[in-house]
């Protein structure tokens, strides 16, 4: 894409710089443990949020936080566009998008299923793509926003997931390419790094005390997060404070990564 000269910068002197009131977000995964976060986050900055997932809980949530559910399943090529279609047909613009969907296969690299792989790759990795394609000519008119839900493992070799992992590294790469692509257009592009969250996809190894224990010793705040830590920083960088901010990838992860 090229620079849009039509696009009106947010500045530090815009009335209300760094709120969120008044835009439209889309939430992939939006029913997940932290995509629900992320969407009660940023409906209570005052966005009309569009719930997207696959299963009926995308319904109750967009009603509880006063947005809309749109129910489909992210693998057909298909629903990427009709998404980006609805929202803007609904409310006229799109300012933000997070792509929150993601699944975790726990296995041995050499032994995951030719479907499971297909199924991480379409999910994790093709589906975010797909959707930044469909939503970049309207986030390019009001100089939006796009956040990516990475992880820790996207940059280190952790044994049981490492299909994930390979997943998330793409996602990754995708987020600098994107940045650098989409940024004389005015969308800027970012990346969050869940460290250890507590999640439905996460239960099978943090209730075991033995791994909890392990995960805890190194984390210097001493307690795993819970989706409420990963969207505040989403909606951080959603959000005009971020402005100047574009290629980065934000661990959040209590400070496990450096220990």
């Amino acid at each position: 894409m090229t620079s849009n000269p039509d696009v009106t910068r947010r500045t530090a002197d815009s009335p209300g710089s760094g709120g969120l009131a008044g835009r439209t977000a889309v939430v992939t995964g939006g029913s997940g443990g932290i995509g629900s976060a992320i969407v009660r986050a940023l409906a209570r900055q005052g966005v009309t949020v569009a719930v997207a997932d696959t299963d009926e809980q995308a319904e109750a949530l967009a009603c509880e936080v006063g947005g809309f559910a749109v129910v489909g399943d992210l693998t057909d090529p298909e629903m990427p566009g009709r998404l980006v279609d609805q929202v803007t047909e609904r409310t006229g613009s799109l300012d933000i998008l997070v792509n929150a969907a993601g699944i975790q296969v726990r296995t041995a690299a050499v032994d995951i299923s030719a479907e499971d792989w297909d199924r991480l790759v379409s999910i994790n990795l093709t589906a975010a793509y797909r959707l930044v394609q469909a939503a970049a000519k309207p986030l390019a008119a009001i100089g939006g926003s796009i956040v990516n839900i990475v992880s820790l493992s996207a940059d280190r070799a952790v044994p049981g997931i490492v299909p994930y992992g390979a997943t998330k590294a793409a996602l990754l790469q995708l987020t600098k390419g994107l940045a650098v692509e989409l940024g004389p257009s005015g969308i800027r592009v970012n990346a969050v790094a869940p460290g250890y969250v507590t999640t439905a996809m996460t239960a099978a190894v943090l209730d075991q005390p033995d791994f909890r224990e392990r995960v805890l010793t190194r984390v210097p705040l001493g307690r795993l997060a819970d989706g409420g830590d990963i969207a505040d920083v989403v909606a951080f960088l959603a959000s005009d404070a971020a402005r100047y901010m574009t290629g980065t990838v934000l661990p959040v992860d209590g400070g496990y990564s450096i220990t």
